[in-house]
C-alpha cells in the first residue's frame, strides 16, 4: 500500500508544541473545563510509515492522558506498509490492540515495528500500563465520487457549489457554528481542523439554563428536519475550547438519508453526536476522544433504520447509547445495527441501551466490537454491556454477538431497571428477550441482572458461550427476574 500525498498536511506546523504530561491530566481530571489549546503535537510518541514521519497529536482524556493518535491515509497499491512507533519513555513490554485482537510486532530497545495490511484501528500500550496510550488510525481514501464531490475531493469549486458541498481545506478554521440544509454535504480534507469558538456575546441562548444550570447554545454542527446530508471526511472537529455544554458538537433532528463518515471529534463539551428522531443513518468510521462530563459518543434517540459501524470512541460519558427520550406515538428505536466498533469507557458504559426510556425499542443488535477497558464503578447501572432503563418503556429483541471485553470495573453485562435523578416516568419499564452470544468477559467480572419490582421484571436473558476464562459464572440477579438460561458453557442448559 501507498501513503497517499496528503498524509503529512501541513496543519501540524501550526498545533501547540507538546505539552507537559500533568498538564493533560489536569485538564482531563477536569469533568468541565475548557481548554483551548488542548489539540497538540505529541510528546510521547514518534510514527513512521514506509520511510515518512507521521504528525502525532495528543489530547487529555479522563484516565492517564494524553491519548495520542495519527492517521495513515492508504492508496491502493502493494499489500502491506511496514510502519514503525517510537516512544519518547522507555518501553519493557508493548501490547497492541486490534478490533480482531492482538497486532504482531517486534521491540527494539523504544522502537515498536510492525506491517498493516489494510484500515483499522491500532491501540499502542507499554509497560502494562493504560497511560498515554497511542491509538493508529489506518484510512482507505474517501471515496469522493461515491459522495458527488469529484473526481478529486477537494476540487472543482463551481462544481462544489453547485452540489451544495462545503469544503474545510487543510489548516485550522475557527468557526462559531455550521447549519447544514437539504442535499448538502461538509467535508473535511485530512488535515483539516474545524476549530469551535466560543458563541459571541450577543448570541442569544437556545436553552437559558438546563439541568446543571447552564445556557446551551445552538449546536455546532446541526440540521432540523433535513435529507440527504453527508458529514465526511479525515479532518479534525475541536470543541476543547468551548464552555461546557455550550453546544453539543454533531446534533441532527428529524433527519433522513444521513452519512456521518471519518471525521475525529475531539475535546466534545457536550453529547458529541447526536441524533434525535432520525431515519436511514449511515454513521462509519468516527474517531471521539473527549474527557468532559456529558461528552456521550453516540447517541441514537427515537431513531429508526440505523447502521453504526467501524467506529472508534473514547469518551467522558456512555460511549454509544440507544435511548427513546420521547414517548409515544414516537418511534422509541428499532432496526439499528452497530458493529465493528472499538470503545475505551473511562466514567459511565461500553455499548448499550441505558438511560431515559419512555417509548419502546426493539430488533438492535450489536456485534463484532471491542470493548478496550471499562473504568467507571461509581454506580450500580454501569458496564460494558447494558440495558440499563430508569423510565417506562419495554427492550425487547436485542441481540449482543461476538464481543471481546478486555477490562471493565463494574459489569461485564448489565440488564437493570431502575429509576434515578433522570426518570420523568412515574413508574418503571421492562426488559425481556434478550441475547448475549459469544462474549469474551474477563474473570471475576459479574452480570448483573436486576428487575424494579413484581410487576417490572427482567425476563428471558439467554447467556450463550460467555467465556469467562474457564470459570463459573457470576450473576448478581434480585427476585424480580424471571427465566435467565445459560448454556454453551460449564452451566450448559441450566436455568437459573
Amino acid at each position: 500500500m501507498m501513503i497517499a500525498e496528503e498524509l503529512t498536511p501541513p496543519v501540524s506546523e501550526r498545533l501547540r508544541k507538546p505539552g507537559e504530561p500533568l498538564e493533560y491530566m489536569r485538564h482531563g481530571a477536569d469533568p468541565t473545563g475548557a481548554y483551548p489549546d488542548n489539540l497538540a503535537l505529541s510528546g510521547e510518541w514518534r510514527m513512521y510509515a514506509g520511510k515518512m514521519e507521521i504528525p502525532v497529536c495528543s489530547v487529555p482524556v479522563t484516565h492517564g492522558g494524553p491519548h495520542s493518535f495519527c492517521q495513515i491515509l492508504l492508496e491502493q497499491g502493494t499489500a502491506a506498509l511496514n510502519i514503525k512507533v517510537c516512544s519518547l519513555r522507555e518501553v519493557f513490554r508493548a501490547r497492541i490492540h486490534t478490533l480482531n485482537g492482538d497486532f504482531p510486532f517486534q521491540l527494539q530497545g523504544n522502537e515498536i515495528r510492525g506491517t498493516v495490511t489494510g484500515p483499522g484501528y491500532l491501540t499502542v500500550e507499554i509497560n502494562d500500563r493504560i497511560y498515554a496510550p497511542l491509538t493508529i488510525i489506518i484510512r482507505s481514501p474517501v471515496d469522493c465520487e461515491k459522495y458527488g464531490i469529484g473526481k478529486r475531493c477537494g476540487d472543482g469549486e463551481s462544481a462544489a457549489k453547485e452540489q451544495r458541498i462545503r469544503i474545510y481545506k487543510a489548516g485550522i478554521h475557527e468557526v462559531e457554528s455550521v447549519e447544514l440544509k437539504d442535499n448538502e454535504t461538509l467535508y473535511l480534507e485530512p488535515g483539516a481542523v474545524l476549530r469551535a469558538v466560543q458563541p459571541a456575546e450577543d448570541e442569544m441562548p437556545k436553552t437559558e439554563k438546563d439541568w446543571a444550570g447552564i445556557p446551551n447554545y445552538a449546536d455546532f454542527i446541526r440540521a432540523d428536519n433535513r435529507s440527504n446530508i453527508k458529514i465526511i471526511g479525515y479532518g479534525i472537529i475541536d470543541l476543547s475550547g468551548l464552555s461546557w455544554h455550550a453546544r453539543r458538537t454533531i446534533r441532527l433532528t428529524g433527519c433522513e438519508n444521513v452519512v456521518l463518515d471519518g471525521p475525529v471529534l475531539i475535546g466534545a463539551a457536550h453529547w458529541t453526536t447526536a441524533l434525535f428522531r432520525c431515519e436511514n443513518v449511515k454513521v462509519r468510521n468516527l474517531v471521539m476522544l473527549g474527557y468532559r462530563q456529558n461528552s456521550d459518543g453516540i447517541d441514537l434517540v427515537n431513531c429508526r433504520n440505523v447502521h453504526v459501524d467501524g467506529c472508534y470512541i473514547r469518551t467522558g460519558d456512555d460511549a454509544i447509547c440507544i435511548k427513546s427520550m420521547e414517548a409515544p406515538p414516537v418511534c422509541g428505536g428499532e432496526k439499528i445495527l452497530v458493529e465493528n466498533c472499538t470503545v475505551w469507557d473511562d466514567k459511565v458504559r461500553g455499548i448499550g441501551i441505558a438511560g431515559e426510556s419512555k417509548s419502546d425499542i426493539c430488533d438492535v443488535i450489536f456485534r463484532d466490537c471491542l470493548v478496550l477497558h471499562g473504568l467507571a464503578d461509581w454506580a450500580y447501572e454501569m458496564g460494558a454491556l447494558c440495558i440499563t432503563l430508569c423510565d417506562s418503556g419495554t427492550v425487547s429483541d436485542i441481540l449482543f454477538e461476538n464481543i471481546r471485553i478486555l477490562q471493565e470495573s463494574a459489569c461485564a453485562i448489565n440488564c437493570m431497571l431502575y429509576r434515578d435523578r433522570w426518570s420523568t416516568d412515574t413508574r418503571a419499564g421492562h426488559i425481556r428477550d434478550i441475547r448475549f452470544r459469544n462474549i469474551r468477559i474477563p474473570e471475576n467480572t459479574p452480570i448483573r441482572i436486576w428487575g424494579y419490582d413484581e410487576g417490572h421484571e427482567v425476563e428471558n436473558i439467554y447467556l450463550e458461550q460467555i467465556d469467562n476464562g474457564g470459570e463459573p459464572l457470576w450473576i448478581d440477579q434480585n427476585p424480580y427476574v424471571k427465566n435467565v438460561i445459560v448454556s454453551g458453557n460449564e452451566a450448559s442448559g441450566k436455568e437459573v
